[in-house]
């Protein structure tokens, strides 16, 4: 990780210079290069993770920009999460596996810096935009009277460029602490090699305070925050009952599988960013340790926190296009009809509208429920056909409360993303 690494590499350098060099140690070791059986298997895995990650950004930015029923505000999240996410592999990842290779910096004071910059200031802009679509999405479903006035693409772009410039803002603590280091390596008295690291100054003694602030803003609070509203998202779908009926397997089943996918998310969301602000805390700790009985521990933790903490910190974008996206049948229909757009095929310009009698029939076979039809009135007919489509899993702004029980609700939404 980018900004990972800029603070780790110096409590590794510490920990090494203060332990003597062993007569038997090779020169890879010596340069502190990770072993080939290492290196190998995260280069083929930074690989894939830099491929996916980038066709599946980048198709949610094309399929939301050009297709004009896509132009909501839930998109409007979701499109600045997939430039977050997109910025953060081509500045990150790159690097990273190079590093891997060459673990001494070369890239100079000024790109160190400019790096630092764009990772920490996209990394924070991924955390509070997921934040802000999670409490979208609890207004839409608990909220959906108040949610008309909330989410207007007007509010949403001014809520996207404050989150941009509150994680830009909020990044500056920690990069303006950022510089190449350079190390000398020496056995006995003898000066062995000399390798650069682009880390965390050691000298600023505030360091260890910003980023324990920025663990707690941009990990603990959000954590809480987005598992206590898609807990009460998921008490309000299964409390819903405007109209009493035994619900069905098949309804059951769906409104299972909206809160297995909220649980995803959750879960999803801590195992991305555990490791990455536990590894940040053991560094800033680790400058500070005295105790050389300790190092060797240190360093296995180190080690073995930074390969996982890696992985994990870039599987988050690759992970979020499939959470937020393609497990929508909507955003899937959009992608078809760009694909085949772009292609030159011949087709419609844009999605068709989602009614509900297309989402209650299937040929003769009814879908919503098993009791007789509620056919809506011609005004509310004509309002979801012209309503604007949304990729959001379960934000439902084109759903009247008073229009389904809550089984319905959670079946509706299942039709929408599970086909």
């Amino acid at each position: 990780i980018l900004a990972n690494r800029l603070v780790m590499n110096e409590s590794l350098a510490r920990i090494i210079l203060e332990e003597p060099a062993s007569s038997s140690s090779s020169s890879s070791s010596t340069q502190m290069n990770d072993p080939l059986y290492i290196v190998i298997p995260m280069t083929v895995l930074y690989s894939l993770i830099f491929l996916t990650g980038v066709v599946g950004n980048v198709s949610t930015c094309i399929v939301i920009a050009r297709n004009r029923h896509m132009h909501t505000a839930t998109n409007y999240y979701l499109f600045s999460l997939a430039i977050s996410d997109l910025l953060l592999l081509i500045s990150g990842l790159p690097q990273e596996m190079y590093q891997l290779w060459s673990r001494s910096y070369d890239f100079g004071e000024a790109f160190c810096v400019l790096t630092g910059l764009l990772a920490e200031t996209c990394a924070n802009a991924t955390v509070l935009t997921i934040t802000a679509f999670t409490v979208e999405r609890y207004v839409a479903i608990c909220h959906p009277f108040f949610s008309h006035t909330v989410s207007k693409l007007s509010r949403a772009i001014k809520f996207v460029i404050i989150i941009w410039l509150l994680a830009l803002i909020l990044a500056v603590p920690q990069v303006i602490q950022f510089g190449v280091v350079h190390h000398v390596l020496v056995e006995k008295n003898v000066s062995l090699s000399t390798y650069a690291t682009c880390t965390v100054i050691p000298s600023k003694v505030w360091m260890e305070h910003s980023f324990e602030i920025s663990s707690c803003v941009f990990f603990i609070v959000p954590m809480s925050l987005i598992t206590g509203l898609y807990i009460l998202i998921a008490l309000k779908l299964r409390r819903s009952r405007i109209i009493k009926r035994p619900p069905t397997v098949e309804i059951v089943r769906n409104q299972n599988h909206v809160i297995r996918m909220l649980v995803a998310v959750v879960v999803a969301f801590f195992i991305c960013w555990a490791p990455f602000h536990a590894q940040r805390l053991l560094a800033i700790y680790g400058l500070n340790t005295d105790s050389k009985k300790h190092s060797s521990l240190l360093v296995n933790t180190y080690t073995i926190l930074t390969h996982i903490s890696g992985v994990l910190y870039y599987v988050s974008t690759t992970v979020n296009p499939v959470l937020y996206n393609i497990m929508s049948l909507k955003f899937r229909d959009a992608f078809k009809c760009t694909l085949s757009q772009m292609c030159g095929a011949r087709g419609r310009s844009g999605m068709p509208r989602w009614t509900y009698s297309m989402l209650s029939r299937g040929g003769n076979q009814t879908t919503l429920g098993s009791g007789p039809q509620r056919v809506p009135s011609e005004v509310r007919r004509l309002r979801l056909v012209n309503k604007p489509a949304t990729i959001s899993n379960s934000s439902l702004q084109d759903v009247d409360e008073a229009e389904y029980t809550g089984p319905e609700l959670a079946k509706y939404m299942g039709q929408l993303n599970t086909r």
